[in-house]
């Protein structure tokens, strides 16, 4: 008896061509949805390059933009305000990633006196702009603004990577510059390395800040952040942001310098009894004082030193230190 050869199984055409079209949608629909294969390669009216916008939003996830809240503000020629998604519609728990960068002119001294900034001892600052978690700055050419400082802001997941969030915004400036004529000769520069945060230190008796003779006798612990051109100390009473006690800065940042002295309300001197510009070691040096919780609590309980002569007693210990 001879066994019939066997025969290999084969599929219809059609059905082959079906399987091969949907697995073609398929992954062209991931690559649409989950990738930034078929997007836009210039973001936020061309100042950001998608490129870049993925270094800072790591992961899988389409890239897109929209105006930010400020979108209607008129802030002349530098004016941007962008928000940057990243996000995976296919891919369960991914979420989405928001980059905010925005333009705007501020007060020079900005990075130094609260507001929607962090306290300056917690900021890596470098030429020309600072770095804290999820957040940095870049200050545009002097010439982008007749008055007050420009910068270019960003607010990004926390976990970004503080080098490649100023990267792209040392980018975004240039090009903002080209876009509104105001270009130095030299492009901005990104910093090679940005420094890590300082720890939170217990503060020496006699010797707050690192300053001798500069006494805070309410103040335990403190944190120094010195970049060379830009120093800052905040005190505490204790641990916890509570505890604030006051925070004491300087730079001789050039492009931070030349912001102050073209801004709202500059007299020469500085802007108000604790926002000061002097010369140290032929340099103009600016000094700055931002108190907490902790010493207005104290002013009525234990004596502090009213603010202005807290901010002296600050000045006269940094004399040896910059040469004033």
């Amino acid at each position: 008896m001879t066994t019939p050869p066997q025969r290999a199984a084969t599929f219809p055409r059609k059905s082959l061509a079906a399987t091969v079209t949907a697995a073609a949608v398929l992954s062209g629909l991931h690559l649409w949805l989950n990738t930034n294969t078929f997007a836009d390669s210039a973001l936020c009216g061309g100042v950001v390059t998608a490129e870049a916008a993925e270094e800072v939003l790591t992961g899988a996830g389409r890239i897109s933009d929209r105006p930010g809240p400020r979108s209607g503000a008129d802030d002349g020629k530098i004016g941007l305000d962008c928000v940057i998604e990243r996000s995976a519609a296919a891919l369960p728990g991914s979420g989405t990633q928001r980059l905010h960068i925005q333009a705007t002119s501020e007060r020079g001294d900005f990075a130094f006196t609260g507001g929607r900034w962090p306290d300056a001892s917690t900021v890596s600052f470098f030429p020309g702009g600072g770095a804290a978690s999820g957040r940095a700055w870049v200050q545009l050419p002097e010439a982008c603004t007749a008055a007050q400082a420009g910068l270019v802001e960003a607010y990004a997941p926390d976990r970004a990577d503080p080098g490649t969030l100023v990267r792209l915004l040392t980018a975004t400036a240039n090009r903002i510059g080209t876009r509104a004529g105001c270009t130095p000769p030299a492009p901005l520069a990104a910093p090679d390395r940005i420094a890590p945060a300082a720890p939170q230190r217990l503060a020496t008796a006699g010797s707050a800040c690192g300053l001798p003779g500069f006494t805070l006798p309410a103040v335990l612990r403190e944190t120094v952040q010195d970049s060379g051109a830009t120093w800052s100390c905040g005190t505490a009473a204790g641990e916890g942001a509570e505890q604030a006690y006051a925070t004491f800065s300087t730079t001789r940042d050039p492009a931070v310098i030349a912001g102050i002295r073209k801004s709202h309300g500059f007299t020469g001197q500085g802007f108000d009894a604790t926002h000061t510009v002097t010369e140290c070691s032929g340099k103009p040096t600016y000094f700055a004082m931002e108190t907490g919780f902790r010493y207005t609590e104290s002013l009525g309980t234990t004596g502090a030193p009213a603010p202005r002569e807290l901010f002296t007693a600050f000045t006269n210990a940094a004399k040896a230190k910059f040469g004033c």
